[in-house]
């Protein structure tokens, strides 16, 4: 037990930084999220921050888990990434010729991901921070009113997504990707649409269903983003998926 306890320490410990990213500064401005947090969907205040202008790739993740071994494949607990955590690479620290060292990082775990951003000075964005910026189209700040930004929302996540192409604009903030073939942790996930402990309560497995998950909206034209809150809310933060990765996001001094 000790033993285990001082293992997870040093996993959790500041680790070695990795690849630095480009970083875009994002203004402060005022939100309505499409979630409605503790029912309240009054205009919230976002500040500045600085978000990296894509997603974490495979190969600046392979520099990470180089330079902090404790990541690698073979060296991370199971109470931190499950069976997943970069199960399709190559070797446990070598992703291979069969990964794009250009595509977002996938199967990697919310600690992994959370320790990839500690080690270049960030952290994983809110879930209204990353909603505020994916609002964006190449020319809006907002563009939520457009139906063609809701329906490029239906194929988000999926290889047909808008932002998957490489040729894909940035949106008005210059950031990429957002709506791409993954989907990105964020660093309240568990918080989304009530508390990871509620769903073994009372009310707990209604939860888990998208039906009520709809319920926690604001406006039930945005179901196109239902899916992609739904699944955050019911992770782990030691699950991985094949189209989840991530991205890092700066507190504005």
């Amino acid at each position: 037990m000790v033993a285990t306890s001082l293992a997870l320490l040093v996993l959790l410990a500041a680790p070695l930084p990795a690849t630095p990213l480009d970083f875009i500064e994002v203004p402060a401005g005022g939100f309505v999220s499409a979630v409605k947090y503790e029912g309240d969907d009054r205009v919230q205040p976002v500040a500045g921050f600085a978000m990296s202008q894509r997603p974490v790739t495979v190969g600046e993740f392979e520099v990470f888990v180089r330079a902090n071994p404790q990541w690698q494949r073979d060296g991370v607990p199971s109470l931190l990434a499950d069976g997943g955590y970069l199960a399709r690479w190559q070797d446990a620290g070598v992703a291979g010729g069969g990964f794009d060292a250009d595509a977002p990082v996938t199967q990697v775990s919310w600690f992994a991901a959370d320790a990839y951003c500690r080690s270049i000075g960030a952290r994983l964005p809110d879930w209204l921070e990353w909603e505020y910026v994916a609002a964006a189209d190449p020319a809006r700040s907002d563009a939520r009113d457009d139906a063609t930004w809701r329906k490029r929302l239906l194929d988000d996540g999926t290889p047909r997504a808008v932002d998957a192409r490489a040729d894909a604009a940035p949106n008005a903030y210059g950031i990429s990707g957002l709506h791409g073939a993954v989907w990105e942790w964020v660093g309240d996930f568990s918080t989304l649409l009530g508390d990871a402990d509620m769903r073994g309560s009372e009310n707990g497995d209604r939860l888990k269903f998208c039906g009520a998950t709809g319920l926690s909206f604001a406006n039930r034209d945005d179901y196109a983003l239902l899916k992609r809150v739904a699944l955050l809310a019911g992770m782990e933060s030691r699950s991985t998926l094949a189209n989840l990765g991530f991205r890092c996001v700066r507190s504005s001094p």
